[in-house]
């Protein structure tokens, strides 16, 4: 088993292939996936538990439907309309942990309105097979993806942690588990969370170690649920198209051209958009209806995507730091933050260029471009770290990457960009100042990961202009494919 306790497979000192026999996800204890529960794959499941699962989550809103109704004044205070992130699923989009804000009053008061206008009629759908709580966030600003996710992980809270106890009951070892005491099943008739005692795996090398929560695969996406928000303002006209009403569809076409302005801005199609669904919100449910008529090919689509992820974020993504290790001093290092940060970087730079550290960077040839996923990989290099990690830090005006920090005084910046970014040359004229001087920063470094020569030499260029070049901070790294020895000798 590796050294470096990142997964869960590692940390609990199990084959990997057992978690995956089970279905659960192989979580990472360092950070979240950028996973989520959808429960559109509850409901297109074949699996009787699931579907009821989305059947309870379908009873559950439309109770706090009935209650934002009856009283909206007393509801927006109703700590009902209150979900915290459930962070022990190691699931969501925080980058450098596992915490997360969950939804607070601001979301209550949200869905409240919504309960008591446009979506008063939820639940009495006429054109789709039952409800989804995912219409919601079609039409509602600032109610998506966190409500989705964090909703849901709420309302089958109790089948989470039965489904990890049971696994930990019959895979792990006395030590590695613990009881523990959770407030997870709702009390319609006294409106509150009731507790219940489950017996689940937790942090059982650290000092008061929190509990852990297993997720099954086949319920989990990535990016955006089945039915969401941008998919529908995108493919607007290929939806009221497929209408099979003649006379609706007429309607909805003829009512969209007579109100979109003539070459359109994205902001003026998108509040056309707005206004025609007031005029004629059935299109929703012609939308949701189209995702319930093809939920086989909606299910394999997210299972071929998470599958893909999986297999980056864990797989391939976990060698970095056994790498790191192997071939240098990296994890021994505990200097200012400014020396931590760029020794890290530099040998981070030597493993990738030097010892096929490269190739974690690839999925089956292909170089993994987003910068999303390049900051995540990064976050797994400062495993075992005693200095404070933090990504997206977010001072007002916007947030960094990463800021490493050893108390207040004591602080850098670490930007990390691709050399084929188009806005790397404003990047690196003004941006990491700017974080700096919100963050109070001593000290930054620019991390440029390039994938072939002609970035390298793009970047070089953009250095030479800004004059830049042979700067201390600046790393750029040369991720290209390298030819073995065998093949250069040849």
């Amino acid at each position: 088993m590796s050294e470096f306790k990142i997964l869960f497979s590692d940390y609990f000192d199990i084959d990997k292939n057992v978690l995956e026999k089970y279905g659960a996800l192989n979580i990472c204890l360092s950070s979240d996936l950028p996973l989520f529960i959808d429960p559109f794959l509850l409901f297109a499941s074949k699996d009787t538990e699931y579907q009821k699962l989305h059947k309870i989550l379908i009873e559950h809103i439309m109770f706090l439907k009935n209650v934002a109704i009856e009283d909206k004044d007393f509801a927006v205070n109703n700590s009902i309309f209150r979900f915290p992130e459930i962070k022990q699923n190691w699931l969501g989009v925080s980058k450098d942990s596992n915490g997360g804000r969950g939804l607070g009053k601001d979301f209550a008061k949200k869905m409240i309105n919504s309960f008591n206008g446009f979506y008063k009629s939820f639940g009495n759908e006429k054109i789709t097979q039952t409800s989804h709580i995912e219409k919601l966030t079609l039409m509602n600003p600032g109610v998506g993806r966190d409500f989705i996710s964090d909703f849901t992980t709420n309302i089958i809270y109790d089948f989470l942690l039965e489904y990890t106890q049971a696994f930990a009951i019959n895979n792990l070892k006395d030590h590695q588990i613990r009881e523990f005491k959770l407030n997870s099943i709702f009390n319609k008739e006294f409106q509150r969370w009731m507790p219940k005692t489950y017996r689940l795996p937790y942090l059982f090398l650290e000092d008061n170690g929190d509990f852990i929560i297993l997720t099954p695969l086949d319920i989990l996406t990535k990016d955006d649920a089945a039915i969401n928000n941008s998919e529908f303002y995108s493919n607007f006209k290929n939806i009221s198209n497929s209408i099979r009403n003649v006379d609706l569809r007429d309607s909805i076409n003829k009512y969209f051209r007579e109100n979109l302005p003539k070459d359109p801005s994205t902001k003026e199609r998108n509040l056309t958009i707005n206004k025609t669904v007031n005029k004629f919100p059935e299109i929703l449910d012609h939308y949701i209806k189209s995702k319930e008529d093809n939920k086989e090919n909606v299910s394999k689509l997210t299972k071929d995507k998470i599958s893909k992820i999986t297999q980056e974020l864990t797989e391939i993504l976990i060698s970095l730091p056994k790498l790191l290790d192997e071939f240098s001093d990296f994890y021994k290092f505990k200097p200012d933050s400014y020396e931590e940060a760029l020794k890290r970087v530099v040998y981070l730079k030597e493993v990738i260029e030097d010892n096929d550290g490269y190739r974690v960077f690839y999925n089956d040839g292909i170089p993994i471009a987003k910068e999303e996923t390049i900051q995540r990989m990064f976050r797994l290099t400062w495993y075992a770290t005693p200095f404070d990690v933090n990504s997206e830090v977010n001072n007002g005006r916007g947030p960094a990457d990463y800021k490493i920090s050893n108390g207040s005084k004591d602080s850098t910046i670490v930007e990390f960009k691709l050399g084929k970014s188009s806005s790397l040359k404003n990047n690196l004229k003004n941006q990491t100042d700017i974080y700096k001087k919100a963050s109070k920063s001593i000290s930054d470094i620019k991390v440029i990961l390039c994938y072939n020569d002609k970035e390298i030499e793009k970047v070089n260029s953009v250095l030479n202009d800004l004059d830049l070049k042979e700067q201390e901070n600046i790393i750029i790294i040369n991720a290209s494919p390298k030819k073995s020895a065998s093949k250069v000798n040849d």
